[in-house]
């Protein structure tokens, strides 16, 4: 991981775009649209050795969540909603590549820092929903 990603990043939720379109795309219910239109979250990266942190923290009544992982080793992701896809994280050029699969559904992030925002693309079929975080 480039240390570009090491540190803080929170959520800019006001500049989130095309949820609503990768929500219908990859079967979203509404509660749990309603549930990702209000979500503001941070997550902290960090590393020791070859393994990496990550702890995302949100400011609702959801519980914080803490996973480590290695470079390309897949492993078991809990997602807020009590799915748990296949997670592959690796690097490609500077950009973070996690890989999800659960089920027949895979999709896609895409995190590139800029300074000191970065942005995270998720791809479902032909659908993305763009999110910038802000390094705190």
């Amino acid at each position: 991981m480039a240390d570009s990603f090491i540190g803080k990043w929170k959520v800019d939720v006001a500049s989130t775009t095309g949820l609503e379109e990768f929500g219908a795309a990859i079967g979203f219910s509404e509660e749990r649209m309603t549930t990702y239109r209000k979500l503001v979250y941070t997550i902290e990266f960090s590393v020791a050795g070859d393994t990496y942190t990550a702890t995302v923290s949100f400011e609702a009544d959801i519980p914080a969540q803490t996973y480590a992982f290695k470079m390309g080793e897949a492993f078991d992701y809990k997602s807020i909603d009590g799915t748990s896809p296949k997670l592959t994280i690796t690097m490609d050029g500077g950009k973070m590549v996690e890989d999800y699969k659960l089920g027949e559904k895979e999709w896609r992030t895409i995190r590139q820092v800029d300074g000191s925002v970065m942005t995270s693309t998720t791809s479902f079929a032909d659908k993305a929903i763009v999110q910038k975080l802000n390094k705190q």
